[in-house]
């Protein structure tokens, strides 16, 4: 399939894979065969019956990605190659853009519903280039703004000495992310926030161009929405039908790791 991993991507990802004990019994299903089913579902949006048998049993597909994405397998790969990305200096730190998107559930998904409807609230924090260093999954009932300060928590990128880096010098976001308490605790942490304030929504504005007096940085928030619309081309993120947040997003972060390892093969 044109979804597959290629030689080069799984000499990456291959060591950072969960090794398990020979046991008695039937022969374990090859990993790279079984994560390449993995990606079919994510690529094509399929349910998982529906996996060709190219890829083993469906059902030893669905098993290892539960375990995976509840053990925390997906987390480590992708912080551990945005370590490496970092260590090879290709993430940028001197700005990263925080935006959120809204993802419709269907069906059986747990999630709470707002004005929007049934779904999800994928929250992103990127560096300079483009690349995610920050994710937050959330249901779609809380507001953006709320889940901001959460979102730019989960930054953490390994060093291969001292603490990680968790603060890039300046955060770019919208206006729907503006509020008091997210600029003074991120201003508290070293951040500079550049945001326009809710407050002169209302003011009269030029006819072109982003608000006044909003920052240099704001004119390449198309960061972080070309971001989303690459996530977008894997038909498994445009809608949900999972019933729990842990898989949902558990399918960002196996995307998230596919463009990292891209990026370490430039």
């Amino acid at each position: 399939s044109r979804h597959d991993l290629t030689d080069d991507q799984w000499a990456v990802i291959e060591p950072l894979i969960p090794k398990k004990p020979r046991a008695r019994g039937r022969p374990r299903n090859d990993d790279r065969r079984t994560l390449n089913g993995m990606l079919y579902v994510l690529h094509t949006g399929c349910a998982w019956a529906d996996l060709p048998t190219e890829y083993g049993s469906p059902s030893t597909c669905w098993r290892r990605w539960h375990a995976w994405s509840q053990d925390g397998t997906w987390e480590r790969i992708w912080r551990t190659l945005l370590s490496r990305l970092d260590a090879d200096s290709k993430l940028e730190w001197a700005r990263a853009f925080l935006d959120g998107s809204f993802v419709p559930a269907k069906k059986g998904a747990l999630a709470e519903a707002n004005e929007v409807g049934k779904g999800s609230k994928v929250m992103v924090v990127v560096d300079g280039t483009g690349v995610p260093i920050g994710l937050h999954v959330a249901s779609a009932h809380p507001h953006e703004r709320t889940l901001a300060e959460a979102t730019l928590r989960t930054i953490r990128v390994p060093r291969r000495r001292g603490r990680p880096s968790t603060r890039p010098n300046e955060v770019v976001a919208d206006n729907a992310d503006d509020r008091a308490a997210l600029r003074s605790d991120v201003r508290r942490r070293g951040i500079t926030p550049t945001m326009p304030s809710r407050e002169r929504r209302n003011r009269q504005r030029p006819k072109r161009g982003r608000p006044l007096r909003t920052g240099a940085s704001y004119q390449h928030r198309w960061t972080v929405e070309r971001c989303f619309a690459w996530m977008d081309t894997y038909r498994r993120l445009v809608v949900r039908y999972d019933r729990h947040l842990h898989s949902s997003r558990a399918f960002c972060l196996v995307a998230i790791m596919l463009w990292c390892v891209d990026r370490i093969l430039k």
